[in-house]
């Protein structure tokens, strides 16, 4: 019961101390963000029909890109010796979570799916 006392100041010096500590930067690293249309930590399955050496997600994303047959990608990172590899793919496949992969669709079947908003269908009552 002698504790009680003390607990109400503690406390408000523990309130006045959290400021101070919401402005520390945190100690985790930070994780890069992935560029525009990548998923990563995903791997997509589905037809792949090419297979090759490449650097990095990014590189995957073009190739992809470049290929009017390219539905899907998936990059898949360095590990135990294997090198890091792009797989373009005829189907979009299912996506399920892999540490190492990053994925994405073509901008060709994105563009399809996420159409740009027409200018005729924004606005609102005050833009008459």
């Amino acid at each position: 019961m002698r504790l009680v006392p003390l607990l109400a100041p503690l406390s408000a010096i523990a309130l006045m101390a959290a400021p101070a500590f919401a402005d520390t930067p945190s100690m985790k690293p930070d994780k890069p963000e992935p560029a525009k249309g990548q998923e990563a930590g995903v791997y997509r399955f589905g037809a792949t029909y090419s297979v090759t050496p490449v650097e990095t997600a990014s590189a995957c994303q073009t190739s992809c890109a470049d290929d009017a047959k390219c539905i899907a990608w998936s990059y898949v990172a360095t590990f135990e010796g294997a090198d890091a590899r792009c797989e373009l793919k005829q189907g979009g496949g299912k996506a399920r979570p892999n540490p190492l992969a990053t994925s994405g669709v073509s901008p060709t079947l994105a563009a399809k799916f996420l159409p740009e908003p027409k200018p005729e269908l924004e606005g609102g009552p005050e833009s008459e």
